[in-house]
């Protein structure tokens, strides 16, 4: 009688573990990502059913198998994985990185893979499991973010860019010299105080307006740009300082080169600015040498003496100082 009494119990205590591990298994097996657990020797002998669905495996045809055995996998990726399985395994570690795997419906999934070697602390057997996360959604989200932030860091380019640019002639507007070109002069000078400035007047330019309309006025303007602009170098900064003046801080060179750069520019505004009637436009132009003990204003106030002798000695001509 005692006998069949242990036995009952037995019996109910194996249900009552059977239940514990079916229970167990079910939990695992309705988790949302791939799981997967392989034995010593790197063998599965379980993966739920996110897993045999991400992948098209029945549970029949590969427990007991390894990755070596993954025939849809190129041999040197299932070498690989084995060996990364085994040494996972053997040092209990861990290894996680992303890929993509290319699931049943031969779609590909940017996926974060990770894998964990364990040792069972009362049986001492050890093994492997692990899952994988498809971040397809994850990193479609983060392109369209991506491609979010660059089409808006264009557009606040473009907008930096019309608020910083005289829109008749193209060139810097007066903003961006007090901006950028004072700035630029007191740095530069630290290290090679020749830096210059020109400033341009178009001689009469009223006249044009007043004679010939707005319009052929702003095709001289754009065109002068267009000349200054050749004449200049990428480190220069041209500027329409306003209406017909414009300046140049021209960085890096003395005052001998820089009046040969603003010789050549009244030379070209002679020989290019050709008006309806045949007559040309010319130009009245300062240049000065930044003196790195005034004050930016100061310089300006020079290169401004500078061009009003220009204009008092009959126009057409480069004065400097």
């Amino acid at each position: 009688m005692d006998q069949d009494k242990n036995l009952e119990a037995l019996q109910e205590e194996l249900e009552e573990l059977q239940n514990k591990y079916d229970f167990l298994l079910s939990a695992v097996d309705h988790l949302p990502n791939p799981i997967f657990m392989k034995d010593d020797q790197a063998r599965f002998f379980f993966f739920n059913k996110a897993y045999s669905e991400f992948f098209d495996m029945k549970a029949e045809d590969y427990y007991g198998t390894t990755v070596l055995d993954l025939d849809y996998l190129p041999l040197e990726d299932r070498e690989r994985f084995q060996v990364e399985d085994l040494r996972r395994i053997a040092d209990k570690s861990v290894i996680s990185y992303d890929t993509v795997f290319t699931t049943g419906d031969n779609v590909d999934h940017p996926s974060f893979y990770w894998s964990c070697g364990f040792q069972d602390g009362k049986s001492g057997r050890q093994g492997l499991v692990g899952e994988i996360v498809d971040i397809s959604k994850e990193r479609a989200l983060q392109e369209s973010l991506d491609e979010s932030l660059g089409k808006l860091q264009n557009a606040n380019e473009m907008l930096k860019t019309m608020a910083e640019t005289d829109h008749a002639s193209g060139l810097y507007n007066r903003s961006v010299l007090w901006d950028k070109g004072k700035s630029m002069i007191e740095r530069t000078s630290m290290i090679n105080p020749a830096t210059c400035m020109i400033m341009i007047d178009l001689d009469n330019f009223k006249d044009v307006n007043d004679e010939f309309g707005h319009l052929k006025g702003d095709e001289a303007l754009a065109k002068f740009a267009g000349i200054l602009k050749s004449e200049c170098r990428s480190t220069d900064l041209p500027v329409r300082y306003g209406g017909d003046e414009f300046l140049v801080v021209v960085y890096n060179i003395g005052l001998e080169e820089c009046v040969k750069v603003a010789e050549r520019i009244k030379t070209r505004c002679e020989e290019e600015l050709i008006l309806p009637d045949g007559s040309n436009i010319t130009a009245s132009i300062g240049v000065i040498e930044i003196d790195e003990n005034e004050e930016f204003e100061k310089n300006l106030t020079r290169l401004d003496d500078q061009l009003y002798k220009a204009k008092a000695l009959g126009r057409n001509r480069v004065v400097y100082k």
